[in-house]
């Protein structure tokens, strides 16, 4: 069994037992695979000449072929907690009585996590994720967070960086930072010279900046005092689903091995890091 298949294994709560229902039956007889993606989320699910596309959207298409389905990926704008999109996407539904995803891409593949959200399941994880700091080297001459000069640097705002360079150092960038609505919009802000560096997650940096890389030098970091600087990201199905994930986890697992994902996220600028399990 590799590693990826035996990270499916998400331990049941005590007296919580399967249910008997097989969706992945339903899946194949319907022969469409129903995947909800993070709603303007680049550069894994957003909109661009009026189709839906991204690293995330086309992992899914993969995994659809693989099963000999078709896929049917809809946009789910986030809400307050990753529990609350679960709970709209996999298990409950929404006020609106949309149909419910099959699977939902992007989730924290996080075994505390999933004892927390019971009535689903997480699994497949597909990509390890970091914070990296990209930087104008005139300005910020050395990717070290606890030295960074008193410039101004970009961050999406309400996020992990934000919140902890608010909080660095009794606050001492805290009147350097400039929000912004997005990593995108923060490197916008950092090749335009309105920043000195930009503060996000590496994927989002690297698909953001591109060529332009080579002009504002990339550096993965760790934020001390945070939960995490660096985390899996996998899938999530309902509870009753654990057969539909193992075998989209068996899908993820080929994927991975003949270097689909990695040209995946190769498409959209940013590299691929298979998660430990599936090295």
């Amino acid at each position: 069994m590799s590693g990826l298949a035996a990270g499916l294994a998400v331990p049941l709560l005590p007296g919580v037992r399967p249910a008997a229902a097989r969706p992945l039956d339903e899946v194949m007889e319907r022969r469409r695979l129903r995947v909800a993606v993070y709603r303007d989320f680049r550069p894994f699910s957003f909109r661009q000449e009026g189709g839906l596309v991204g690293i995330d959207v086309d992992i899914a298409a993969a995994i659809a072929e693989k099963l000999g389905v078709r896929p049917d990926v809809y946009e789910q704008i986030a809400g307050e907690t990753v529990s609350d999109d679960l709970r709209v996407a996999v298990w409950r539904g929404s006020l609106f009585g949309l149909e419910l995803a099959d699977v939902m891409m992007h989730i924290p593949y996080d075994k505390q996590f999933g004892l927390m959200n019971p009535e689903a399941v997480l699994f497949a994880p597909y990509h390890h994720e970091v914070f990296a700091l990209a930087r104008d080297p005139q300005r910020v001459r050395q990717p070290i967070l606890a030295t960074l000069p008193d410039e101004p640097i970009a961050v999406e705002i309400d996020s992990v960086p934000d919140f902890f360079l608010l909080g660095m150092q009794g606050g001492r960038l805290r009147g350097r930072i400039i929000h912004c609505p997005t990593p995108e919009a923060a490197i916008e802000k950092l090749t335009a010279g309105e920043a000195a560096a930009v503060l996000a997650p590496l994927s989002q940096v690297q698909a953001a900046l591109g060529a332009r890389a080579e002009q504002f030098p990339v550096t993965t970091v760790a934020l001390p005092g945070m939960m995490t600087s660096n985390w899996n990201i996998g899938m999530a199905t309902k509870e009753n689903s654990r057969d539909l994930a193992y075998a989209i986890g068996d899908a993820v697992t080929a994927l991975t091995e003949d270097g689909s994902i990695a040209r995946i996220f190769a498409r959209y600028g940013a590299i691929h890091t298979p998660p430990p399990l599936v090295e």
